[in-house]
């Protein structure tokens, strides 16, 4: 069977990987000019590369830790202390394990415990998602953890992250963020370590590429998919030209370049309104107006992802949720307080992130434009830190970073299954409970793959198991 796979992010790779290794021939089409999708990696001279939007990952990881078992490279990965902080009431407080809790002085001591005890709690009694998905993660925080956890802790943080639809977020998205991830118990209780790879992502992109190669298939940067069209015994794909990317993400805007190919099969791992845009008239006819509502019925937010290299520390702490509502930006994330900037040659990088609804006028200005308006909240944060200490500065903007998971998100969900015979959709909506990230974008991948190769796909969506 030949397949087109649509994207090369980590999801797209896998299910390629994945086909190649079952006797499949795939070619993966990719809009960006390089391999990995929101985990694709930056050259920053000097022979390094870092993630053009950060990375780690958690020691509960299973599923992208047996990948790179599988692919011979178990050393890759290396476990690190990591520090988290808020930074709320002109100051960055310490909130890496529950010690750190009790004395965050923001929150009085009877709010403290009160939130303390509620998360132990959820992580002990709280097995499944089901229970949490009819009310809003408002709702629950305020009757569990109290009015003042939610007013200087997670107003601000829900606030930053989903802007006006934070008072929709539903309490899904948070059970899966304190019960599947960052559980307080054994030594990480007192030290909480993370994952990350000797030498950034790019490694596991290139075995993955290797792997389909292999398997006589072809994994096409900077050729992104402009369209899939059905003939009724094949799937017509056509490719935009290179330097597609710098149209932006719609195919409606990408030149064609040369005569559509033939497959078997389609696996797009492209956002939901990407997938929607590349569809051919017949093929929208077969699918059906309630898999296309469902495409539409969910938002995204955009990352908006500032990387300063700096000639200096700026903060003691790898990772600062700004819980400040009058600061710019949403979180700090100075990678080289996770992995040493000897790692570098002495280097070191910070990230400056933000999510932000599509037309924010902030999506509008470029890297120089952008520091300007954050230089006053990193100034708040760090009072001595000046633009001088900037050596260089890197861009980057994802329109389709965060879903927004509202209550009913579940029931919007589209399946696996577009409902057309050998057409596959898999993309970040479908791996609730659990957020976005690489480790569950390895699961997805072979789900994609697994489905396909059954003829149709489940569909209940991948990632709905509560723990998988």
């Amino acid at each position: 069977m030949r397949v087109a796979v649509i994207g090369a992010g980590v999801a797209g790779l896998v299910a390629a990987h994945r086909l190649s290794a079952a006797g499949h021939t795939c070619d993966v089409y990719e809009r960006w000019p390089g391999l990995g999708g929101q985990a694709a990696t930056l050259d920053i001279g000097g022979g390094h590369r870092i993630e053009r939007y950060y990375h780690h990952l958690f020691t509960s990881d299973r599923h992208i830790a047996a990948l790179y078992q599988e692919l011979g490279m178990p050393d890759e990965l290396e476990a690190r202390p990591s520090s988290v902080a808020f930074f709320l009431q002109g100051r960055s407080w310490a909130f890496t394990t529950p010690m750190d809790l009790l004395r965050f002085k923001p929150l009085s001591l009877a709010a403290r415990l009160r939130m303390g005890l509620a998360v132990v709690w959820l992580q002990k009694t709280g097995k499944e998602v089901g229970p949490f998905e009819g009310q809003t993660a408002r709702q629950w925080i305020k009757r569990f953890m109290g009015n003042e956890a939610y007013e200087k802790v997670w107003g601000p943080l829900l606030r930053g992250k989903f802007g006006d639809r934070a008072d929709d977020i539903s309490m899904g998205w948070l059970w899966s963020k304190l019960t599947l991830r960052r559980k307080i118990k054994g030594a990480e209780a007192r030290q909480e370590l993370l994952v990350y790879p000797r030498r950034s992502w790019e490694p596991l992109f290139e075995a993955l590429q290797r792997s389909i190669e292999d398997g006589g298939g072809r994994v096409l940067i900077d050729r992104p998919a402009a369209g899939i069209a059905g003939d009724g015994e094949a799937f017509l794909v056509t490719a935009g030209a290179a330097g597609s990317f710098r149209s932006g993400h719609a195919p409606t805007n990408f030149e064609v370049d040369g005569a559509p190919e033939r497959y078997d099969a389609v696996v797009a791992t492209v956002p939901s309104d990407v997938f929607r845009d590349l569809l051919a008239g017949e093929l929208r006819e077969k699918i059906g107006a309630p898999y296309l509502q469902r495409l539409e019925s969910i938002e995204y937010h955009t990352a908006l992802c500032l990387i300063l290299e700096l000639d200096r520390k700026f903060s003691p702490f790898y990772w600062t949720n700004i819980a400040d509502p009058d600061l710019p930006f949403v979180g700090l994330i100075e990678h080289t307080n996770f992995v040493a900037p000897e790692r570098y040659g002495g280097r070191h990088f910070l990230y400056v992130a933000n999510y932000l609804e599509a037309g924010h006028e902030l999506l509008g200005l470029d890297d120089g434009a952008l520091l300007e308006r954050y230089l006053p909240g990193l100034r708040r944060v760090n009072p001595a830190f000046a633009p001088e200490w900037v050596h260089r500065r890197w861009l980057f903007r994802e329109p389709a970073a965060q879903p927004i998971v509202d209550v009913g998100y579940r029931q919007r969900i589209p399946s696996l299954d577009t409902g057309v015979p050998g057409l596959v959709l898999a993309n970040t909506t479908q791996i609730y409970p659990e957020d976005r990230g690489t480790n569950y974008a390895v699961r997805l991948g072979g789900d994609a793959a697994r489905a396909l190769l059954a003829g149709t796909a489940p569909r209940e969506v991948a990632g709905t198991r509560p723990g998988a």
